[in-house]
């Protein structure tokens, strides 16, 4: 009588190498593009958040200001300047201050009269258009803004670009 034997053939392992390979790979594709997602998502979001509070703020600027200050402003391009005349925050002994918004190495500014230029938008991205364009509307004084930015990432799958376009008529309260 012959005696079974215990254990794995070479050939079952093997079968069981190939296997576990497979698995592996798979595993790891998913892996990699579920952490290249993220990094897409988390790179939009910060995009998209750090433009939209500097739009928000020229905006609310723009319900402030009592006039576009036209000696100063550089409008109609896709490097704009847009200087306010605005009694939002004016220094304590005023009424009104200047205020201007403008791009500079693609990073968009505000800079209030006698104060330094503060940086709107974060480092995580490129503002490659800033168009600001006045209209009029019933008689009072607008601003349509066009602001178009990118990740730092030029190229590639973390490329993602932006645009923003909104008007306001200047209130001037």
């Amino acid at each position: 009588m012959k005696k079974s034997q215990a254990g794995v053939t070479i050939l079952e392992f093997i079968v069981y190498v190939g296997i576990l390979a497979i698995m592996s790979g798979v595993t790891v594709v998913f892996l990699t593009k579920v952490i290249s997602s993220y990094a897409i998502i988390r790179a939009e979001k910060n995009l998209s958040q750090d433009n939209a509070l500097a739009f928000e703020r020229i905006f609310n600027e723009t319900r402030h200001a009592k006039l576009i200050y036209t000696p100063t402003s550089v409008l109609e391009t896709d490097a704009s300047q847009l200087s306010l005349r605005t009694s939002l925050n004016p220094p304590a002994d005023e009424t009104f201050t200047y205020v201007d918004y403008y791009v500079d190495n693609g990073v968009l500014y505000e800079k209030r009269e006698g104060n330094s230029a503060i940086p709107l938008t974060g480092s995580n991205s490129v503002v490659t258009v800033f168009n600001a364009t006045r209209f009029y509307f019933g008689g009072a004084e607008g601003i349509r803004i066009t602001l178009v930015a990118r990740t730092i990432a030029a190229s590639g799958p973390l490329s993602r670009t932006f645009s923003w376009t909104s008007s306001s008529t200047l209130r001037g309260y």
